[in-house]
């Protein structure tokens, strides 16, 4: 073998390794790059997560409050319906000032209760 023979297969051989660390070196940034998008991924589920627990406090929250409306419409429809009643049969005088101090106090409660 040749002194230029032996030159040219190191050449080649140098050839290849550099080849071979551009190679490693390009794996290694896509690595990192996988890693970063990995990263973002993960802080956006972990607010994707947070932001669907406040929602579901908010909407549990909204629930409860939208049965205490319903709750107090209802008694407020079946006083009125009481007050008419009362009204119709000119009944309205037997209210006396007892019942009224009960449904006041009641009316405060529940003034209470919603704030």
């Amino acid at each position: 073998m040749t002194f230029e023979e032996m030159q040219k297969i190191i050449e080649d051989m140098l050839s290849v390794q550099r080849e071979l660390q551009e190679s490693q070196l390009q794996l290694k940034e896509r690595h990192l790059e996988f890693e970063e998008r990995q990263t973002k991924l993960e802080e956006r589920q972990a607010k994707f997560e947070e932001s669907q627990e406040t929602q579901k406090l908010v909407l549990d929250e909204l629930i409860h409050k939208y049965g205490d409306l319903a709750e107090h419409s209802i008694r407020q429809r079946e006083i009125l319906d009481r007050l008419i009643g009362y009204s119709l049969t000119n009944e309205s005088d037997h209210l006396n000032l007892e019942e009224k101090l009960r449904a006041l106090e009641a009316r405060i409660k529940r003034v209470e209760n919603q704030a």
